[in-house]
């Protein structure tokens, strides 16, 4: 699957789904969303026929104490099937779950 592909298919996404951000930094396709939907997102790219992202490479976590924001959560996806990767990052402070 070619990154033209996925960014044009994210573009049309971003109507209906709630993505806060598509980034592109050294070729790595970032997408950033709000805690409450990151289930629903990380679901959505891996039963979706065009995308496919079945593993879960990774889950690293930041704390930056001066933000009100102060953890950064960032998934790193992989689909075998079309050799893509994908990062998705969402933002939470110590009060708020990510998954409710």
């Amino acid at each position: 699957m070619n990154q033209q592909l996925v960014i044009e298919n994210l573009r049309n996404l971003l109507k209906v789904c709630p993505l806060e951000k598509v980034q592109v930094f050294n070729e790595d396709l970032i997408l950033v969303v709000k805690p409450n939907v990151l289930l629903d997102v990380l679901l959505f790219f891996k039963y979706h026929i065009l995308y496919q992202f079945e593993i879960l490479t990774c889950i690293s976590g930041v704390d930056y104490p001066m933000n009100k924001y102060r953890f950064k959560l960032v998934y790193e996806l992989l689909s075998v099937r079309y050799n893509f990767r994908l990062r998705i990052k969402t933002f939470s402070h110590e009060l708020m779950s990510i998954f409710l």
